[in-house]
């Protein structure tokens, strides 16, 4: 569930690469149970064996003109660094993009990569990002910031002292000041200007939550070209 993968998953595991090896989406949706009747199975079944039995056959895999055009347009929004959980679980996209692109080949017996199955590719990963970004949201993995950012969305913003205070004073500075860098750094929180002073005469410094999201815009075809 996603509450129990929130809860089990280890920084370490988030940045190692292990959590980017898994496509999340859902398998299957049967509203009348599981069972196939055999005259959709039986052909089914066959046209996979003879695709699998083709696809052993095949050393070298090539893109068409229209594939490879549309795969350099995509490709550095697919390569794109990103923060957070979310862009620990979709660092591998260019890469299991091309194996979703391989594969829908493959199933139609053919060594060549084509626009539609480019195409069939980027569906599939659109709904697996979309997944991955219902499951993670703007979590970053930091604790600390993670809850700053939790902090800074409740109000319209908040001093240094005011996030000190969230804490029950048991952050220090240097730790509070940190978690800032980290939410400035993915573009989630930035410093207020204010003409606000403390005590004695300091400027006060403020931070409000950005209106910016992880989730973003991926590219699209229509009608045989990428938008």
């Amino acid at each position: 569930t996603i509450e129990e993968l929130r809860r089990e998953l280890t920084r370490t595991e988030a940045a190692n690469g292990f959590l980017n090896r898994f496509l999340v989406c859902r398998a299957q949706l049967l509203p009348e149970g599981g069972h196939l009747p055999d005259a959709d199975r039986v052909p089914l079944a066959d046209a996979f064996s003879l695709a699998v039995a083709r696809a052993k056959q095949i050393t070298t895999m090539r893109r068409d003109a229209a594939a490879t055009l549309a795969w350099r347009e995509i490709y550095p929004e697919l390569s794109a660094e990103r923060p957070g959980l979310l862009g620990a679980a979709t660092a591998r996209a260019e890469a299991h993009v091309l194996r979703l692109s391989m594969l829908y080949a493959l199933l139609d017996m053919s060594a060549t990569i084509t626009a539609t199955h480019l195409e069939a590719a980027l569906a599939l990963w659109t709904y697996i990002h979309d997944s991955a970004a219902f499951i993670f949201g703007q979590d970053l993995g930091d604790p600390i910031a993670d809850e700053l950012l939790e902090a800074l969305q409740s109000a319209p913003s908040l001093s240094r002292t005011e996030l000190r205070d969230h804490f029950g004073r048991n952050r220090g500075a240097e730790e509070i000041s940190r978690a800032l860098r980290v939410l400035a750094g993915a573009g989630l929180a930035e410093q207020v200007p204010t003409p606000e002073t403390g005590e004695p005469g300091r400027p006060v410094e403020r931070w409000r939550a950005t209106t910016k999201t992880t989730k973003t815009t991926k590219p699209r075809f229509e009608g045989g070209y990428v938008v």
